[in-house]
């Protein structure tokens, strides 16, 4: 692939995709012009909008509605640590945003 930056893209995207494979998930990369990278195909029929980032060294985060988390949480009985900072304005949140207009 001559350009560095899709090259770069496609291998995190493919990352994403045989990660969740090591999870039993129903997941692939979608074909140039969705709006997204990765699907994830669900039982439930509900679909979480999602924004996954890491680092050039480090560990991938994965930024989703408030809402969602906390229905993930009350759905499977999970517990969890949240650290809370809010900022004025954060790159991620203009990205996701941008992504899926909210």
């Amino acid at each position: 692939m001559a350009n560095p930056p899709k090259a770069k893209g496609t291998g995190f995207e493919t990352e994403l995709v045989n990660r969740g494979h090591d999870f039993g998930l129903d997941i692939f990369r979608t074909p140039p012009g969705k709006n997204y990278d990765v699907e994830v195909r669900g039982s439930t029929g509900r679909t979480i909008k999602a924004l996954a980032t890491r680092p050039d060294y480090g560990s991938t985060l994965v930024s989703i509605p408030l809402a969602d988390f906390y229905h993930m949480l009350a759905e499977h009985g999970d517990g969890a640590h949240i650290e809370a900072k809010r900022y004025k304005r954060f790159a991620l949140h203009t990205i996701f945003s941008d992504k899926f207009g909210r």
